[in-house]
């Protein structure tokens, strides 16, 4: 399972940053807990850890810094849960004794074949979801 969470998030990482460089600011739409719905503006680079940690910033001059990520993968034709993950900074201890909010993003969808996955029929729809743990600083 573990192998299918890693061509999923290659993939939709590869859709989401289509057109990217390798390093740039993109904005991204979320739902956060107490905020609603905001436009955040984040960096994007090819390095994994550097994204997954970045802050992002709300056009308010409101910065967001996350401070874990959770999420699923789900062959949504087939109603199975293909993966989950949870990964948390600083193995869990990273500004763990401030107040977060939960922000989550639209669901990301694609069949397997595009996402390369195995052992699943290719004209699957698969959706990807996550959520993120965040740090709100003014």
């Amino acid at each position: 399972m573990r192998r299918i969470l890693a061509f999923v998030l290659v993939a939709v990482v590869a859709l989401v940053a289509a057109g990217v460089g390798s390093a740039g600011r993109e904005q991204q739409v979320l739902t956060c807990t107490g905020l609603g719905t905001i436009t955040v503006t984040v960096t994007t680079t090819t390095n994994d850890h550097s994204v997954a940690w970045g802050v992002g910033t709300v056009s308010s001059s409101l910065h967001g810094i996350p401070v874990s990520f959770s999420g699923t993968v789900t062959d949504i034709t087939t109603n199975t849960l293909l993966d989950s993950f949870y990964q948390a900074k600083g193995k869990g201890h990273g500004m763990h004794d401030q107040p977060t909010v939960s922000c989550s993003g639209p669901p990301e969808t694609a069949t397997a074949g595009e996402l390369g996955i195995p052992d699943v029929d290719p004209d699957d729809v698969i959706e990807f979801d996550f959520t993120a743990e965040v740090v709100l600083k003014p």
